[in-house]
Protein backbone atom coordinates (compact mmCIF):
# COMPACT_ATOMS: atom_id res chain seq x y z
CA UNK A 1 0.00 0.00 0.00
CA UNK A 2 0.85 3.44 -0.93
CA UNK A 3 0.55 6.41 1.14
CA UNK A 4 0.23 9.88 0.06
CA UNK A 5 0.08 13.13 1.71
CA UNK A 6 -2.89 14.96 0.98
CA UNK A 7 -3.09 18.79 1.53
CA UNK A 8 -5.44 21.93 0.53
CA UNK A 9 -3.24 22.34 -2.86
CA UNK A 10 -3.81 18.39 -4.12
CA UNK A 11 -6.64 17.42 -2.96
CA UNK A 12 -9.00 17.87 -5.84
CA UNK A 13 -6.27 15.88 -8.11
CA UNK A 14 -5.88 13.15 -5.45
CA UNK A 15 -7.89 9.77 -5.24
CA UNK A 16 -9.01 9.56 -1.95
CA UNK A 17 -11.91 6.82 -2.02
CA UNK A 18 -10.73 3.24 -3.64
CA UNK A 19 -14.33 1.90 -3.44
CA UNK A 20 -15.63 4.71 -5.39
CA UNK A 21 -13.62 4.50 -9.10
CA UNK A 22 -15.12 7.72 -10.49
CA UNK A 23 -13.15 10.81 -8.76
CA UNK A 24 -16.66 12.92 -9.84
CA UNK A 25 -18.92 10.79 -7.95
CA UNK A 26 -21.25 13.12 -6.05
CA UNK A 27 -19.64 10.99 -2.99
CA UNK A 28 -16.27 12.07 -3.65
CA UNK A 29 -16.91 14.92 -3.97
CA UNK A 30 -18.53 15.59 -0.60
CA UNK A 31 -15.68 14.05 0.88
CA UNK A 32 -13.64 16.13 -0.67
CA UNK A 33 -15.48 19.09 0.69
CA UNK A 34 -15.78 17.67 4.09
CA UNK A 35 -12.01 17.30 4.09
CA UNK A 36 -11.53 20.93 2.64
CA UNK A 37 -13.61 22.27 5.51
CA UNK A 38 -11.33 20.52 8.08
CA UNK A 39 -8.36 21.41 6.21
CA UNK A 40 -9.12 24.97 6.62
CA UNK A 41 -10.39 24.89 10.90
CA UNK A 42 -6.99 23.15 11.47
CA UNK A 43 -5.33 26.23 9.76
CA UNK A 44 -7.40 29.21 11.25
CA UNK A 45 -6.26 27.08 14.68
CA UNK A 46 -2.72 27.61 13.76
Amino acid sequence: MEYIRVTRENLEEEHICCAISNNKDVQVASKKAWLAGRFLKLVSRL
